[in-house]
């Protein structure tokens, strides 16, 4: 690669000191390490998507992959090219979003980093609408995503995602905003020592009673009523070859419907009786009012971490960033107040 370089620097007249240059071209192993630490990093990753625009939303609710080009930015001089597959997912934002989140195929693309070695596909979720009012969704969501990774490890990284959209329908015209990838779950079960389970016969009396506790109450701290352990909606259920700790875990994703993001299009299940997914219902299993208490005073101690870790997000507007820090504090008023349990958790838990 170093001949290689220096005889395209003679063969291209280039002046200057060739060492120089040469030691500004990232290596093998400086590409590689992008896709190694894709997900322990918290700066944007730049990335260029290529593909017809108007045919993915066209076919938006079609479960059929189409070919598209991803650029990886390693700096603002070098870039790797990959061809790879996308289509759309989610059941809702199919149909609400005429851009919703995609599965990105990376099965062919020749990506070599080990990490991803054993991974078919990731999770981009993307802005559902170009509409303004669609601005702040994607940030808010991923930062959802970064609370519960303060509160537990078994939950999925994300990285945020400085996103260029080359439509090959219009002239390659081009577009950026703000998005992020999910890590998949083969790399968090690999991460975390464990194995994915894909049975949908499970309950919450059959998970892990400390940790559906704590997925609950977060739940319910971000407002969200849309899931299930049976059926695994919008959870993953995981279990650790060691054992420790034991049974099976529950892992959250997709809070598009939750109160702290607070998308215009999210409503409640019918069944909770609430008008707004702003207002809080407890879906967990119930549990006694010493044990429950143990995870209320555990989630306590995060209360400054996750309003520091909101406040410090840059790429938020402060309007937005102060809108989810009161919802926030919200639910920690709510949760010192005596007779929270009875009030809040007892009244609605899941027998």
């Amino acid at each position: 690669m170093r001949k290689l370089l220096i005889l395209l620097a003679i063969a291209l007249g280039l002046t200057g000191p060739i060492h120089a240059q040469y030691d500004d071209v990232p290596s093998f192993e400086d590409t590689l390490e992008v896709y190694e630490d894709l997900f322990n990093k918290d700066d944007p990753i730049v990335i260029s998507m290529k593909f017809d625009v108007k045919t993915f939303k066209r076919t938006r609710r079609q479960e059929k992959y189409q070919p598209a080009e991803m650029t990886c930015h390693v700096n603002d001089t070098f870039q790797v090219t990959h061809p790879v597959r996308i289509k759309a997912r989610g059941i809702y934002r199919r149909d609400e979003c005429t851009m919703p989140p995609f599965w990105l195929n990376i099965r062919y693309s020749g990506i070599e980093a080990e990490l991803l070695s054993d991974v078919k596909k990731m999770k981009m979720v993307i802005r559902c609408r170009s509409a303004t009012q669609y601005d702040s969704y994607v940030l808010r969501e991923y930062l959802v995503y970064r609370i519960y990774n303060l509160i537990s490890p078994y939950s999925f990284r994300v990285r945020l995602v400085k996103l260029k959209i080359v439509n090959t329908g219009k002239d390659n015209k081009v577009s950026e905003d703000w998005a992020f990838l999910i890590e998949p779950q083969e790399v968090m079960a690999n991460r975390l020592d464990g194995r994915m389970i894909k049975s949908d016969m499970l309950s919450m009396r059959t998970v892990n009673r400390e940790i559906m506790s704590r997925v609950a109450l977060f739940q319910y701290m971000v407002g969200n009523g849309d899931y299930s352990v049976t059926g695994r909606h919008n959870l993953k259920i995981l279990v650790l070859k060691a054992g420790q700790p034991s049974g099976f875990i529950p892992v959250p994703y997709d809070f598009d419907y939750t109160g702290l993001v607070n998308t215009h299009y999210a409503i409640p299940g019918e069944s909770l009786g609430i008008k707004s997914v702003r207002e809080r219902y407890f879906m967990g299993p119930c549990r006694s009012k010493d044990f429950q208490q143990r995870t209320i005073q555990e989630f306590a101690q995060y209360q400054e971490e996750i309003v520091d870790l909101i406040m410090d997000f840059e790429y938020l507007d402060d309007r937005e960033k102060e809108d989810m820090v009161n919802y926030i504090l919200s639910y920690f008023a709510e949760s010192e107040r005596e007779n929270f349990f009875e009030r809040s958790i007892a009244s609605t838990c899941r027998q």
